[in-house]
């Protein structure tokens, strides 16, 4: 027998009333049902879901008697009646009926055995749906019926449109009231933020961010319940607003259980944070008192107290980060994994510039190559250093400009430090001139320490010193050395310097140039010994000690 003449006898049998014969297909059962490979269907009627059918009748698979169902309940319903639905035991399993009309049967292989149910329950169950099937479906044919569900509806919706006015309202004053805190608050601790690419509307606007969030999910909250009340009034859309409460519900209920299941977990989490807070609150005091100087420890001063502090804070955080990791609701999902996965991976790829940078400003800060306050010069860069951080180093030149100079181009470059020494009698400053070999040495070197006598800048102690430092094929090169007390003001006194050196040059008629000659000249460039001591020269009082001051020249060169 071809299986379509076995899905057109199916279809009988369903069709058939409860009290006609039924054929005797075996010595103990009327009717004999298989598992076929068809997969299950679901049985729904006036768009509600009724039972799901996984096996078939005499070949015809789940989908077939799920359309033969469907068709003997629209024919019913069309004759009219009570549309009474009542469950008949029979020997296959379970036979439901409308009206004393079979339409269609519960069989063993239509129970969802591992979800632990039984024949009686999945029968009563289909009966139940059953009932409020047949029902929504004269509710709908009822036209009285309509109009209070539409009346039900627009009272929403007014209700709706309501609470977004009174949310909309209450979002824009407290926003308001957030902004002007804010931007007075700004105002009055940083004042210079105004100019910065942010500004105070833009701090503004991140800290009402939280408060437009928790409205836009208010509003989404009441958008979600309105539709499940409108839905749940119309018969046809009853079972979609029905699942979206029982959505709504399952999922309000797993939040629940899990957050009880988590708050074990987050009292530890909340433990972990006090005790690192404490620690932290700790370690700021003691680092406090060390950069007020008013504890002294061996290992760390008032100048890397501060960044002592934030390293050792930092790292406190971290282990509390990590302690408090497994307590986290969620910790061990595969997501929360994921996500741990990711942020590690980018910062092992984007960190290695950071930590070779933050490894050169320990350097620096440990090592007090440098201090706050310093007058130095880095490269070709010269100011006062201003902060010493883990990335990078500013510094306020002369010209009053900040700059930011990373600590691993630092750890690389020679620094000179003109403050370090300066309180031990100032600091030197050197300047040179080179005047060629027909102007007498002792003149060069007596107007040099009178230009260094006029300036102001300059300290008497200890004296100025000429030195020949070089001996050129032209020229002779001298290096003029002076004392500054304060070091910011070393080019404001080399200014000075170099005016008073070329005033008295040229009060002596004295020229201050480099030769260089292109033929060899008509004379040579000797001084005779009658302008040796050509003014402001003095003579020694004899040769042994012109001797000995030429010797101290070349030594001190």
């Amino acid at each position: 027998m071809s299986r379509r003449w076995l899905s057109l006898l199916a279809g009988l049998l369903v069709g058939a009333a409860s009290s006609a014969p039924l054929p005797v297909l075996g010595s103990d059962s009327v009717l004999v049902a298989g598992n076929t490979d068809e997969p299950p269907a679901d049985l729904y009627i006036a768009n509600r879901r009724i039972a799901t059918l996984r096996t078939g009748i005499l070949g015809a698979p789940p989908a077939e008697r799920v359309e033969a169902t469907e068709q003997r309940v629209r024919s019913l319903v069309d004759n009219g009646g009570p549309l009474v639905v009542t469950i008949r035991p029979v020997p296959e399993g379970r036979a439901l009926e409308i009206d004393g009309h079979l339409v269609f049967r519960i069989l063993a292989g239509d129970v969802d055995l591992e979800a632990g149910a039984t024949l009686d329950q999945t029968a009563g169950a289909a009966a139940q749906e059953l009932r409020l099937a047949l029902a929504e479906i004269r509710e709908a044919r009822d036209s009285r019926a309509f109009l209070p569900a539409v009346g039900w509806s627009l009272l929403a919706t007014a209700g709706l449109i309501g609470a977004f006015w009174l949310f909309r309202k209450a979002y824009v004053r407290i926003a308001r009231r957030i902004r002007e805190a804010v931007t007075r608050r700004t105002k009055s601790m940083a004042p210079g933020w105004g100019g910065l690419w942010m500004g105070y509307g833009g701090a503004a606007s991140v800290l009402t961010a939280p408060v437009r969030l928790l409205f836009w999910l208010a509003s989404l909250g009441l958008m979600y319940l309105w539709t499940g009340f409108v839905l749940t009034r119309f018969p046809y859309t009853r079972p979609w607003g029905e699942s979206l409460r029982d959505n709504l519900l399952e999922a309000l209920g797993r939040f629940g259980t899990k957050l009880l299941h988590a708050i074990p977990g987050l009292l530890f989490v909340v433990l972990i944070f006090l005790i690192a807070r404490l620690v932290v609150r700790v370690l700021r005091a003691f680092f406090l008192g060390v950069q007020e100087r008013r504890l002294a420890v061996a290992w760390v001063d008032e100048t890397t107290a501060r960044p002592t502090e934030r390293l050792l804070t930092t790292v406190v955080w971290l282990f509390a980060l990590v302690a408090a990791y497994p307590y986290l609701p969620g910790s061990g999902s595969e997501a929360f994994k994921g996500i741990g996965v990711f942020v590690g991976l980018m910062l092992s790829i984007g960190a290695s510039g950071i930590v070779n940078q933050a490894v050169s400003g320990m350097m620096l800060m440990y090592t007090r190559a440098l201090r706050p306050g310093e007058f130095v010069q880095i490269g070709e860069h010269e100011g006062v250093v201003k902060s010493i951080g883990f990335v990078t180093t500013r510094l306020e030149t002369l010209r009053h400009e900040e700059i930011n100079i990373p600590n691993s181009v630092i750890a690389g470059t020679t620094t000179r430090n003109y403050s370090r020494l300066a309180g031990d009698g100032g600091v030197r400053v050197a300047t040179k001139l080179t005047i060629g070999y027909d102007t007498p040495w002792r003149q060069v070197k007596a107007m040099l320490e009178i230009a260094a006598s006029r300036c102001s800048s300059l300290a008497p102690e200890p004296p100025p010193r000429v030195l020949q430092t070089a001996l050129q094929d032209f020229y002779v090169e001298y290096t003029l050395l002076v004392t500054v007390l304060d070091p910011p003001r070393r080019m404001v006194a080399l200014t000075e310097l170099h005016g008073q050196i070329q005033d008295v040059f040229n009060e002596h008629g004295v020229q201050i140039m480099s030769p260089n000659y292109e033929a060899d000249p008509a004379g040579p460039k000797v001084v005779p010994r009658e302008r040796w001591y050509a003014a402001p020269a003095v003579p020694e009082s004899s040769a042994p000690q012109a001797v000995g001051n030429a010797t101290d020249g070349r030594a001190e060169a």
